[in-house]
């Protein structure tokens, strides 16, 4: 940059006939304007290949995570070695400046211990992968997908458009609802006056239709049988495996089929009924 500073105030003093205090004004905002674009230009580049590299490597969800996270470090630390060079640039002692941040960060630490807390917290999610951005996780009785996250935060969008933003300290517990396959379980009820074991007989087709059906189903669904005497209906129970966080949508489309399977074979599905027994007074 000293051999672009001589260039520039030959080019505003000497060609250019201004003044000294001109001269000098042109030349640091040409070296300022040059350390922003610098620092943009690595922010960009070092955004492209950590994306690359982590999606590379690393898989969607866990790339996303990890890329942005890296990102958004690299891109603190890029300009603040950009202000550090603009000050150095501008005779400025910079010496001052990196002991007054390291005392600040210091009285910050002792003075924020809860942020202290989250920022770890969330350096420990991210080692333990606990979660990734795009899964769907429940914190706090609150069941969403991973809409962003940071070593201090994070967001949780559910299906409702909701957004709930949580310290990565107040983190005690969790369920990652995407890792793993999931179940998909069905109740429902047939008439007291229904023929068990026809209901029996019908439901392995029943079951080999569904897993035909739908490829979020990864293993032939269980026809469990009777599961409860209740008050107008006799229970029974369906559960099947899906693919991971596909349980909810895979139940509601097993009622739906389940319904016209049993209206198909006249099984009769029953509604709340009250009995009413009146008593015949005699004279």
């Amino acid at each position: 940059m000293e051999l672009l500073k001589t260039i520039l105030t030959d080019v505003f003093s000497t060609r250019l006939n201004l003044n000294d205090i001109l001269t000098l004004f042109l030349t640091n905002l040409v070296i300022i304007f040059l350390w922003l674009v610098i620092g943009k230009v690595a922010i960009v580049l070092s955004k492209k290949f950590i994306q690359s590299y982590f999606k590379r490597t690393k898989g969607e969800r866990r790339g996303r995570t990890l890329s942005d996270l890296s990102v958004s470090g690299l891109r603190v630390l890029i300009w603040f070695i950009v202000i550090l060079a603009i000050l150095s640039e501008l005779d400025f002692e910079t010496t001052p400046i990196l002991a007054s941040a390291g005392i600040l960060g210091l009285a910050i630490g002792f003075g924020a211990q809860s942020l202290v807390k989250d920022i770890v917290s969330g350096f420990f999610i991210i080692i333990d992968n606990a979660y990734n951005i795009g899964e769907t996780i429940e914190l706090s009785g609150f069941r969403g997908k991973v809409a962003y996250m940071n070593l201090r935060v994070t967001h949780v969008e559910n299906f409702a458009g909701s957004l709930f933003i949580i310290n990565n300290g107040q983190i005690s517990s969790l369920i990652n609802w995407s890792r793993r396959n999931t179940t998909a379980i069905v109740d429902f009820g047939v008439d007291y006056a229904t023929n068990l074991s026809k209901v029996s007989e019908i439901m392995p087709a029943f079951m080999e239709e569904l897993k035909n059906k739908y490829e979020e189903i990864v293993e032939l669904p269980s026809f469990l049988g009777v599961t409860a005497l209740a008050d107008s209906s006799i229970n029974m129970r369906i559960i099947a495996k899906t693919t991971s966080g596909n349980h909810f949508a895979t139940e509601r489309k097993i009622r739906q089929d389940l319904v016209d399977y049993l209206n198909k074979h006249k099984i009769s599905i029953p509604f709340p009924q009250i009995v009413v027994h009146q008593s015949k007074n005699t004279v």
